[in-house]
């Protein structure tokens, strides 16, 4: 398999520490890789991860994929794991479902009482469009996990499809309050605000969403959230 990462502007301390393991991949064969996906090592697959984690936060989605993806192959199955998880969020940012589900299908097989592994799961229902059963994967996670942020935002929205908007709004509360950096929620938030009438607040709520947004100052999801602000405070 071949893995191909493009050099690009990049700033600040994470700019360097991308710098830093772009070119530790390089050293280790990691920007082009001719070898089988099974003979990774451990080591190399945790730098894959670190790559693509960093990579996903500059948002160069496609090269975070294809690192990921590299990581999975660990011979350790904790870390492959967590680069499966990894795989399967920026799959669902590049719009990819299809391929999300399917690996969030075999994350759950090996690991079936992971909450995290089972939102993930319901998210990539969701975005396929199985509302039914990404509700009630949700609603399992949240029973063995009722900390987990991820789990009530989806309770949460899917409450929203049921127009149960004020259960839907404590949901989402109680979810933003756990992980009040998850732009998603802001978002679910401000949906749910605005169908409640509550304009000031939901256009609070899609102003946090703006701000947490990655290239915030060019990005179509944020050009959106704007003009729904712009909207409601008129």
């Amino acid at each position: 398999r071949r893995v191909l990462f493009r050099s690009g502007v990049m700033t600040g301390t994470r700019g360097t520490r991308l710098r830093v393991l772009i070119g530790a991949a390089a050293l280790a064969g990691g920007l082009t890789i001719v070898t089988l996906a099974q003979d990774i090592t451990n080591p190399d697959a945790e730098l894959q991860f670190q790559l693509g984690t960093l990579l996903s936060d500059e948002t160069r989605y496609d090269e975070a994929l294809a690192a990921f993806d590299r990581a999975t192959h660990a011979q350790d199955p904790d870390l492959a794991a967590r680069a499966r998880k990894g795989k399967i969020r920026t799959q669902l940012k590049l719009a990819e479902f299809v391929s999300a589900r399917r690996d969030a299908e075999e994350l759950r097989r090996v690991a079936p009482d992971d909450p995290e592994s089972q939102t993930l799961l319901a998210d990539a229902q969701w975005a396929t469009g199985l509302f039914d059963e990404a509700e009630a994967t949700y609603r399992e996670a949240l029973a063995r996990a009722p900390q987990s942020s991820r789990a009530r935002f989806g309770v949460a929205r899917s409450l929203a499809t049921h127009s149960q908007l004020e259960d839907a709004l404590k949901e989402g509360l109680t979810a933003v309050g756990a992980a009040p950096r998850d732009g998603e929620i802001h978002a679910e938030l401000g949906d749910i605000y605005e169908r409640l009438n509550r304009y000031d607040e939901a256009a609070a709520s899609y102003s946090n969403y703006i701000n947490l947004l990655p290239n915030k100052d060019r990005s179509d999801k944020a050009a959106w959230a704007r003009a729904q602000v712009e909207f409601l405070r008129s």
